[in-house]
């Protein structure tokens, strides 16, 4: 296991911004760390990090429902960062169903069915969820699974495995190559071509496993929402 700050060092060492023997000057491993924060909520936004995902049961009772951390909101999702996906069952049922996602601006068509959902911002850590009003006749108990916003401080422990760790450390070396140049071109388009590399091999990797799952709930969802929306592809990498 490696620590935030064991990740930052030798990040910096590989963009040739501070050698692994020399502390790391304070204003530098400060914006480092915001860097860090970055790539972590950057692959956990694209699914490489699914271990950073949490849920939360509910019953909607309106159209219109507020997800978010604030004690007015109707959901209560600590650290929501972006939902992923909504599930549904009634009383009684032990398997949950999908929910078919689909675009805002598609949302209202009459074209689609009862059983789907959108979700759009509302402010920091808030989101709008959105469901037909007949689903919601039905009463039904959903369920809402979303990344979780990742926030490090310098010393936690990146409980993630070995490969996982050289990524972030690949793609963290080379934004810090690019925020203090202190290498060439060369160097550079190396650096970003080995994250390249490492990113495309986990993707094989998972794709060998049948890891990459594709969506077809058939609620009346249009190939076209699914496109816009990403919803007709999964990434799962844990």
């Amino acid at each position: 296991m490696s620590s935030v700050r064991d990740i930052i060092v030798e990040a910096a060492s590989r963009a040739n911004v501070c050698p692994r023997k020399r502390v790391l000057p304070d204003d530098i491993f400060v914006d480092s760390l915001m860097l860090f924060n970055g790539v972590m909520e950057e692959y956990s936004a694209r699914d490489y990090i699914e271990a950073y995902k949490s849920e939360v049961d509910f019953k909607p009772h309106t159209a219109e429902v507020y997800v978010g951390e604030r004690m007015s909101d109707h959901v209560s999702a600590p650290d929501i960062q972006l939902p992923k996906k909504v599930l549904y069952k009634y009383d009684g049922s032990v398997d949950w169903i999908p929910m078919e996602f689909i675009a805002y601006e598609n949302f209202y068509s009459a074209a689609y069915s009862d059983y789907i959902v959108s979700w759009k911002p509302a402010g920091p850590n808030l989101y709008q969820l959105y469901f037909k009003p007949r689903f919601l006749s039905t009463n039904p108990e959903c369920k809402l699974i979303y990344n979780v916003e990742m926030k490090y401080a310098d010393n936690d422990t990146v409980n993630l495995p070995t490969p996982y760790v050289e990524l972030i450390t690949r793609n963290l070396a080379y934004k810090m190559a690019i925020k203090w140049p202190r290498v060439d071109e060369s160097k550079k388009n190396s650096l970003k071509d080995e994250m390249t590399e490492l990113e495309h091999s986990l993707k094989a990797t998972n794709a060998s496993m049948h890891i990459i799952t594709r969506g077809g709930y058939g609620h009346g969802g249009s190939l076209q929402s699914n496109l816009r929306s990403g919803a007709f592809i999964s990434d799962r990498y844990f």
